[in-house]
């Protein structure tokens, strides 16, 4: 025997739709028994003319789906002008990285940033300590002095 909450849950989908009927959705119930299935077969005529067949169907043309958009996609056009140069120019002559090798001088080896090492040859640059980041203005070698492995350059006094 079912309780009373129990009971109440399962005809509760029976009420609502016997509430929620109208009286012109109520209808008379009909009979329903089974229906006897018999297959009915329609011959087709033989042609007329055995030599004669008729010609096979056009294909049908393929549907094609509409546009995902039906506006037309933006492209890029060809620059108008060219382009101005840019007005923050890095100098060449610095470099930034960590002193590899320092000292009193004047050979300094210096790492950039770029990982490019450098044989820097300086005899007015002061005492470089190893391990320390700078900022160095470079020029070409001046002397033919080797301060090691690395790129030959000279230190520009500031």
């Amino acid at each position: 025997m079912l309780t009373t909450p129990r009971a109440l849950v399962l005809l509760l989908p029976l009420l609502t739709m016997v509430a929620c009927a109208s009286p012109r959705d109520t209808a008379t119930p009909v009979e329903v028994g089974p229906t006897p299935l018999t297959p009915t077969v329609t011959p087709t005529p033989p042609p007329a003319d055995p030599s004669a067949t008729a010609p096979p169907a056009p294909p049908s043309p393929s549907v094609t789906a509409p546009p995902l958009s039906s506006t037309v996609l933006p492209t890029m056009r060809p620059p108008v002008a060219k382009p101005s140069p840019p007005s923050d120019l890095r100098q060449t002559d610095l470099i930034s990285g960590t002193i590899t090798q320092g000292g009193t001088g004047p050979c300094y080896r210096l790492v950039s940033e770029d990982g490019t090492e450098y044989a820097l040859h300086g005899p007015d640059a002061g005492e470089l300590r190893t391990g320390s980041f700078v900022t160095l203005r470079i020029g070409p070698a001046r002397a033919r002095i080797s301060c090691g492995p690395g790129l030959a350059r000279s230190i520009i006094p500031e």
